[in-house]
């Protein structure tokens, strides 16, 4: 009975794996239709000023208490020069996604401080735009490239009934990034387009303080996975802004900016920088972590004793 169980799952997956290469198949085909939905953009080396911000964060556990700490790194680029800032910050109480949360709150707060102080035309996120505090008041433009797409806001947010019909259609089959990308392919493929960075058509996915937050999905160099990106400025210099932008998005990682590549990197909380929090809790907490020892004791908690 098992064997015949397993078999009609083959079977019915056979099946079902064929229906998604029809689907594929047709979605390929119909790709070139929407060639009207796809904005070629040359990149142009010229200097340009920004500040790229991330963030990471871990939650570090000590005699039983959790302390999440969260690392905010800054690249600041202005007159030639950049230049890398961290900023520590340990938070009681919050984890999960509370805690990624009040991370992407803080990586506005420090932003906002670096526009303040330094004069560029362009803030460079990872993560969307929506759903950040304070976003608004920023007073350049914001890029901000998604990597991981929870929400398909670009799908939903498209108003030409056409092409709005053709991604909900291959939504059944596809992801929306590689729906973009089937479709910046078979343009590129049939306009003989090589080295241009290539955007979808932007779309208003929604509102942050009234302003309009644009969608779109962007590939800077040939074959990579686009990369869905949540705008928040003048759309006017949606196509000047991506040409500045795409000479610096080719390495170190394929089809990535590298400023935002760097602050990734800096702001990951490993774990070495784990053990460097946890010995820091023991150097300064000290005497209150003696007192907590003993206290565990008192109470046969000894498990936390041993464990920490």
């Amino acid at each position: 009975m098992f064997n015949d169980v397993v078999i009609n799952l083959l079977e019915l997956m056979e099946t079902r794996i064929a229906q998604i290469r029809d689907r594929a198949s047709e979605i390929v085909k119909e790709a070139g239709e929407f060639a009207n939905q796809v904005i070629e953009v040359s990149p142009i080396t010229k200097p340009i000023r920004f500040v790229a911000v991330d963030s990471g964060f871990a939650e570090i556990t000590y005699f039983g208490f959790r302390v999440s700490v969260i690392n905010v790194a800054v690249l600041i680029s202005a007159g030639g020069k950049g230049r890398v800032l961290t900023m520590f910050e340990p938070i009681l109480g919050a984890s999960g996604e509370e805690l990624e949360r009040v991370a992407l709150d803080m990586e506005v707060r420090y932003a906002l401080d670096a526009l303040r102080k330094f004069h560029v035309n362009l803030l460079l996120l990872d993560g969307a735009v929506i759903g950040r505090r304070d976003i608004d008041k920023v007073d350049v433009p914001v890029l901000a490239h998604v990597k991981d797409v929870r929400i398909n806001r670009y799908s939903q947010s498209i108003t030409e009934p056409g092409f709005r019909d053709y991604m909900n259609k291959a939504l059944q089959v596809m992801e929306e990034p590689l729906i973009a990308h089937v479709i910046l392919e078979t343009y590129r493929s049939s306009n003989k387009t090589s080295n241009n960075a290539l955007i979808t058509k932007p779309y208003v996915v929604g509102k942050v303080g009234g302003r309009d937050v644009y969608g779109f999905y962007v590939q800077y160099i040939p074959s990579a996975l686009p990369i869905y990106v949540e705008y928040l400025g003048d759309p006017s210099l949606i196509k000047d802004l991506i040409s500045a932008l795409a000479p610096l998005s080719t390495m170190p990682r394929l089809g990535y900016p590298a400023p935002l590549y760097i602050v990734d990197r800096v702001a990951r909380v490993n774990s070495d920088f784990r053990s460097m929090v946890r010995l820091i809790m023991e150097k300064l907490g000290g005497d209150v972590l003696s007192e907590l020892r003993g206290m565990y004791l008192r109470m046969n908690l000894n498990d936390y004793v041993k464990s920490n």
